[in-house]
């Protein structure tokens, strides 16, 4: 892989060690978000969406497990190192990648309590979509691969992220995206995105008690839903409920707000209320961008 830079530990270095607890055991967390150039030349500002909330799920998941988080001044000093390199090498916006490992150990599953972690930024470049997409929708499946529920893991980003990556390698190109059911046949998320449905002026959600990601997109669409619908609904939602909606759509910070236009045999269509809703997320217009969205 090429055009990525990487900080770990505050060096730039592309290496962990053969030892680190991520590799060993997915002892870890990491989180996905964007970045943009927001002005400036003698000093440019170089901004991260939605970074306290990013930064909130990793503390979450980092004080579950015991993994001792940097304060956040020392990740924000790590974060804009890279950013400016990154910057520096005509990257004006992207992703960033951050990933916590409780750090280097030996065998077994037992962990020392003064484990330095590795903290490890990445950054590349803005991913290139066909902007058809948010006017035409996308394909979508259901995985063959199944959510099973965990009551203490649920909703955070961990680095064992094998369900995912067992249902992705269902299909090649021809869908954009899959849906993971659970064991109830209840709808949870995609592999790589978070779900909503639209019947009418009704904005509706999966509820996710035991499985599944809460994304940031997700939290940030739920609490802005009153701009664009009537109503708000977080509940279960069977697979034998599919045909109850008009209008469905993934969320995921890199993505924004994309529109399907099929799961599986069912067919939805693009309505006005979720066109304002791309709209709000993916304008072009700095100012705009500035004024809907959480930048740090």
């Amino acid at each position: 892989m090429s055009n990525f830079y990487s900080l770990i530990n505050n060096e730039f270095k592309e290496n962990i060690s053969i030892l680190d607890r991520g590799l060993s055991y997915g002892d870890g967390f990491f989180e996905t978000m964007s970045w943009d150039y927001l002005g400036g030349l003698a000093k440019p500002t170089l901004a991260v969406e939605y970074w306290k909330r990013h930064y909130n799920r990793i503390k979450t998941g980092c004080d579950l497990m015991a993994i001792k988080l940097p304060d956040l001044n020392t990740l924000l000093r790590q974060r804009q190192k890279i950013l400016h390199r990154s910057f520096s090498q005509s990257m004006q916006g992207g992703i960033l990648k951050l990933i916590i490992t409780r750090g280097v150990g030996g065998r077994g599953y037992k962990f020392e309590n003064d484990t330095t972690p590795t903290i490890a930024f990445l950054t590349f470049p803005k991913t290139k979509l066909n902007p058809e997409i948010y006017k035409k929708g996308v394909k979508t499946k259901f995985c063959k691969t199944m959510l099973y529920s965990h009551n203490k893991l649920f909703g955070l980003k961990h680095l064992n992220r094998l369900d995912s990556v067992l249902a992705r390698s269902e299909w090649n190109d021809e869908f954009f995206e899959g849906i993971f059911l659970d064991e109830s046949n209840n709808l949870v998320e995609g592999t790589m995105t978070n779900i909503f449905f639209i019947k009418g002026e009704t904005l509706i959600t999966p509820l996710l008690e035991h499985s599944g990601i809460k994304g940031i997109l997700r939290q940030v669409v739920i609490e802005k839903a009153k701009k664009f619908f009537k109503k708000t609904i977080i509940s279960k939602i069977n697979k034998e409920m599919l045909n109850d909606f008009d209008q469905m759509f993934l969320t995921n910070s890199i993505l924004k707000v994309v529109p399907v236009k099929s799961l599986d045999r069912k067919n939805f269509f693009v309505g006005k209320n979720l066109e304002k809703l791309i709209n709000f997320f993916s304008t072009d217009d700095r100012v705009l961008r500035k004024k809907n969205l959480e930048f740090l």
